[in-house]
């Protein structure tokens, strides 16, 4: 494995991670049906964020 594969796996588990906390943290303080609901916005966001990432990502490719 290359370096910079292992620096991208390396991102997207730590990135994981990070958005199993947050929404460990969501569901922690506020009632089931408040926390769905904003543990789904919050995924909405997150692929919002990975697809302009993606978009940056083939745009410095080319």
């Amino acid at each position: 494995m290359r370096e910079q594969e292992y620096k991208e796996l390396q991102k997207a588990y730590t990135n994981d991670v990070l958005a199993s906390m947050i929404k460990a943290d969501i569901r922690s303080r506020f009632p089931d049906s408040y926390a769905s609901m904003y543990c789904q916005q919050f995924d909405d966001f997150k692929n919002v964020a990975d697809f302009f990432e993606f978009a940056a990502k083939l745009m410095r490719i080319q």
